[in-house]
């Protein structure tokens, strides 16, 4: 066939042209690096919330809390101020809040436990009495750390308080009516699932960026060193030369997917997602189900690309019109970050949206039905020939190909 004449010529260049070797071969391997980085510190994040190291001022105020928490397990560290004291004694000083509230800011403590010098005795006569628990919230390894803290000595404060009841003779279960316990019905996979969720996030990316090189030189690049007109001399069809570009750019696209997929599973298999009860098992049907659910995006994005980088007459030109294409991919990526539905039958017709879901369904262990696979490559494929032939008419203008 005349096309895969034309591919193989544009595949020759394309191996010799090293902007679309970084393009094929550079985020295939950055993507699955930072997965695999990113998960690490999260299961690092978690297992140091585990182990609470709690900053207390006061401690000496409040002995029977301090016993608490350190039997479940939190290491006190007493701290103590050097600002001047509150001359009544009652609470801490100006001062000393901001001697706390620096010494946070300076990353001396994650959080600190400030507890008041009338704690104990507030507590000894049946009263109420508050401690503040100063912490940084915008700090990721402080606020799973300080959520455990608070719940210690919630806990602590419910347990006095149904000593104080039974103390009087009443019975606890009077101010407690109701207890919900909390049954977590997902899956693993499910849980999987909510993890992974950046996997197709970075298969769809690769499907744009991958053949986005031998795109952008097909089109802007033979425009720009003037050899498309040779090429449009011959007695050949303008479809015929528009689908040898772009399958040329097909290809490319589709090993950088599957490479991207690959890695990705591979470096997933390589963390101990095990250590925050999380089993990742991704067998031989769960590839199947992406392979054929991510292969249509390797038609539709070079065709898009090979379609709009025609309109640019240089190589430079092609890439700020490129850098718009690149942010479809993040459509489907925030809309099922925000979705509270599952997927639904008009999905499968949206460009990337239908891959978007299919992929997550996937991941999550979930067997989509057959044509649910099929209206979503069927869509993609009629999308990336609306655009190939687009492309075909754009290259019999005159004012296209000669300016």
């Amino acid at each position: 066939m005349m096309w895969s004449i034309i591919t193989r010529k544009e595949l020759k260049d394309a191996l010799r042209d090293r902007r679309a070797l970084a393009a094929l071969l550079v985020f295939p391997i950055m993507g699955p690096v930072m997965i695999y980085f990113m998960f690490n510190m999260i299961i690092d994040i978690a297992e140091e919330a585990g182990e609470v190291s709690l900053p207390v001022i006061g401690a000496e105020y409040a002995l029977d809390l301090v016993d608490f928490l350190e039997q479940n397990g939190v290491e006190i560290e007493r701290v103590s101020l050097n600002a001047a004291p509150d001359p009544e004694g009652e609470f801490y000083s100006q001062a000393q809040l901001d001697e706390i509230r620096q010494g946070i800011r300076s990353r001396r403590f994650d959080y600190v436990l400030v507890i008041p010098p009338t704690f104990d005795e507030l507590i000894s006569a049946s009263r109420s009495s508050n401690i503040e628990l100063h912490v940084e919230s915008t700090r990721a390894t402080s606020a799973p750390k300080a959520g455990r803290v608070r719940d210690f000595v919630q806990a602590w404060g419910r347990e006095t308080a149904a000593l104080r009841l039974i103390a009087r003779g009443v019975n606890p279960e009077i101010i407690n009516p109701v207890t919900v316990v909390r049954i977590d019905v997902a899956s693993q996979q499910s849980r999987v699932q909510s993890v992974l969720s950046m996997v197709p996030f970075f298969v769809i990316m690769a499907a744009f960026i991958c053949g986005m090189g031998v795109a952008v030189d097909v089109t802007a690049g033979e425009r720009e060193r003037k050899s498309l007109e040779p090429l449009l001399v011959n007695p050949v069809p303008r479809y015929v030369i528009v689908i040898g570009k772009w399958m040329s750019a097909v290809l490319f696209s589709a090993v950088g997917l599957v490479l991207v997929m690959v890695l990705n599973f591979f470096s997933l298999s390589l963390v101990p997602l095990e250590e925050v009860g999380i089993v990742f098992n991704i067998g031989r049907l769960e590839i199947i189900g992406v392979l054929v659910t991510t292969l249509p995006l390797a038609l539709f994005a070079p065709a898009i690309q090979v379609f709009v980088g025609i309109f640019a007459k240089s190589f430079k030109d092609a890439q700020a019109y490129l850098s718009f294409i690149m942010m479809l991919p993040m459509g489907p990526f925030f809309y099922n970050m925000f979705n509270t539905q599952d997927r639904e039958f008009w999905m499968s017709f949206v460009p990337m949206l239908g891959q978007h879901m299919l992929l997550t369904d996937v991941v999550r262990g979930d067997t989509p039905d057959i044509i649910d696979f099929v209206l979503a490559g069927l869509s993609l494929l009629i999308y990336s020939m609306i655009f190939v032939y687009g492309a075909a008419q754009l290259f019999k203008r005159e004012r296209i190909i000669f300016t």
